[in-house]
């Protein structure tokens, strides 16, 4: 619904508050003038903040005080009878504090812009009108700030050119003082923007939003921006495109359902920009050595890629390129060590000093892992995607990452193998456990990985053995075993029922977890005896005392093998395959682990009582006849092992 306001009003404010101060050099302010200064912007901005409430609180009545308005500068009566023209004097009074050397000031003058911005939305006119001119003083501020440190392209000033409108001939001068700061500032502009409009739920205003936004990264010549600035202003500049862009990401992610977002090109360019921003707000060469300064880069930059990797179509050569780029700014994120299971931060409770000094010295504190998980999900993310596309290359690089984690583990005698494979696996469940919006990603990403169908068998074992193009996956499903991994998941949770619903009727939580648990439910009834056969030492099998290398020759054979690729087969025929293989060579391929048996048994069967019990009440918060049905062929499977 439009409220009928008039802009002339906080035209005249802004114009009769600020005017003292517009005229002179941003860049040279006295201290006096500037305590002035921030005083007076203080009270705009309370005033602004005021007529928003007023507007939103009487939708119907004007809320105005004078229709008309007064310039100073040049002390006749100037009456703006549209409001487009109030909004550029607005736009126009407060840009210039943008390129103010104070930071104070460019906060406030910004704020003042973002509370103008929620004014105008809550009017419901003008909205578009003002989101344009804040695209000019961007653009404008951009190319402004190239002069001074290399010649734009032709192109580029000829689309700054435009058509010479009165937007850009008014705004323009204004900005003659502009630098990297203040297009940070404006970066940071819209970003609070997009707040206001995740609180709004106003689907034509985030339309509009987009479209002006979008159109104007178009516009601004991201390769020139590259070797200008100083270093602060580089990491002000750094940090505020990269927060924007995030959010951005964010919002169109949220409105996934809506054609007006979904897809949008501004997905595109921001994935088309990614590497620019690793190379800003990551490469030591910039400015990035600080070590807090760089992990709050790198958390920022993985945010951004592994929401892009959720909300866009990523193809091969985007994955290989996202790879190569993990691979040179992430790096020792993915070779550090994820640890022995149940490592040095079980020996200290949470908060002791002896645990941060400890930590600090080695350089694996919390924040090293939070970024290791979002690193090693991205990089799993980026690999499995590749080979569910049947490129080697994703394979080829989980292996190689495989090898940096344990190495020497592939080389040595059989028992020792699946043992190493075992330690492994829980230590990666430990990594992931405590984050839950990465866990049951991760989890889901692993049950797609792919198993080769055509593999040998030792007879003297009764064991799988690799073919030669085929050892890098053996590998791989071996460390990722979907029924291991699935066991050490309900031990991480203490095998606590409450756990698993809590997870389920989670609103962050509850489609992921619920999707791993069907799977993995349908795989222990397929693969039963496999289940019932776990034991978390890693010795559940009957190994033969003859040791046998697993790995005997180049790690890179995969990938230079001239064959063809071989026939891959979902991981549940694989299991049920290698139980009928032990009934032909008359050896078990598990022994029995009892207690760890029932205890996953009981949990999952406790699982299903609740969540039937739940839903009969009417307060589960969706239809769980699915993994009800699942549930039951569990307490089938128990009661005939049972008897």
């Amino acid at each position: 619904m439009q409220n009928r306001f008039d802009y002339s009003y906080l035209c005249c404010l802004i114009d009769d508050s600020l005017h003292p101060y517009t005229a002179l050099e941003g860049n040279f302010l006295t201290k006096e003038k500037e305590k002035a200064l921030l005083i007076a912007l203080s009270q705009v901005f309370r005033e602004v903040e005021v007529l928003k409430h007023k507007l939103a609180s009487d939708s119907e009545d004007t809320v105005a005080i004078a229709p008309t308005c007064y310039s100073n500068s040049s002390g006749t009566l100037t009456i703006h009878s549209e409001d487009h023209p109030c909004l550029e004097k607005i736009v126009s009074d407060l840009i210039v504090f943008l390129a103010s050397e104070s930071q104070y000031v460019q906060h406030l003058a910004g704020n003042i812009l973002v509370a103008t911005s929620k004014l105008v939305g809550t009017s419901g006119r003008n909205w578009n009108e003002f989101l344009h001119l804040l695209c000019v003083c961007l653009e404008v501020a951009a190319y402004h700030t190239l002069s001074y440190s290399s010649k734009p392209s032709k192109r580029g000033s000829e689309d700054l050119i435009r058509d010479l409108s009165s937007s850009f001939i008014l705004l323009r001068p204004r900005l003659k003082h502009s630098s990297l700061s203040t297009v940070a500032g404006l970066a940071r502009i819209f970003r609070n923007i997009l707040k206001y409009l995740k609180q709004e739920n106003d689907d034509q205003l985030v339309r509009v939003y987009f479209d002006c936004v979008g159109s104007c990264l178009n516009s601004i010549p991201w390769d020139l921006l590259n070797e200008i600035g100083q270093p602060v202003s580089k990491i002000v500049f750094s940090g505020n495109i990269v927060q924007l862009f995030c959010s951005m990401v964010e919002k169109c992610g949220a409105e996934a359902t809506s054609d007006s977002v979904n897809n949008h090109p501004i997905l595109l360019k921001i994935n088309d920009l990614v590497p620019k921003l690793l190379y800003w707000c990551l490469d030591k060469q910039n400015f990035c050595s600080e070590m807090c300064l760089s992990q709050y880069f790198k958390h920022k930059t993985l945010m951004l890629m592994i929401r892009l990797s959720s909300k866009l179509h990523l193809d091969s050569s985007i994955l290989v390129s996202w790879l190569l780029l993990l691979q040179k700014h992430f790096q020792d994120l993915l070779q550090q060590p994820i640890g022995e299971p149940g490592w040095l931060l079980n020996e200290f409770e949470d908060g002791s000093p002896f645990l941060a000094s400890l930590l600090d010295k080695e350089e694996h504190n919390i924040c090293s892992h939070h970024l290791q998980r979002r690193a090693i999900f991205l990089f799993m993310k980026c690999s499995l995607s590749l080979t569910s596309s049947r490129e080697e290359n994703g394979l080829l690089k989980l292996h190689e990452w495989l090898q940096c984690q344990l190495p020497g583990a592939l080389f040595v005698e059989q028992d020792l193998y699946w043992e190493n494979c075992m330690n492994f696996a829980l230590s990666f469940i430990q990594l992931f456990v405590h984050e839950d919006d990465i866990l049951f990603e991760v989890l889901l990403l692993l049950l797609n990985l792919p198993v080769h169908a055509d593999q040998q068998i030792c007879e003297e074992t009764g064991t799988f053995l690799p073919m030669e193009e085929d050892k890098i996956l053996f590998h791989i499903s071996n460390v990722f075993n979907p029924i291991h991994l699935f066991h050490l998941f309900l031990a991480e949770l203490h095998y606590d029922h409450q756990v698993l619903l809590d997870y389920l009727i989670s609103r962050d939580t509850g489609i992921n977890c619920a999707a791993y648990l069907l799977k993995c439910l349908r795989l222990v009834c397929k693969s039963w005896d496999l289940f019932v056969g776990f034991s978390p030492s890693g010795n559940s099998q009957e190994q033969s005392r003859k040791k046998i290398k697993i790995l005997q020759d180049d790690p890179n054979s995969l990938a230079r093998s001239p064959a063809a690729p071989v026939e891959r087969t979902p991981v549940p025929l694989l299991l049920e395959m290698g139980c009928k293989l032990d009934d032909k060579y008359g050896h078990k391929h598990h022994r029995t682990d009892v207690k760890t048996f029932e205890e996953a048994k009981d949990c999952l069967i406790s699982l299903k009582t609740s969540v039937e019990r739940l839903y009969k009440k009417n307060l589960f918060p969706y239809n769980p006849g699915v993994l009800l049905k699942r549930g039951g062929h569990i307490s089938a499977l128990s009661f005939l092992k049972a008897i």
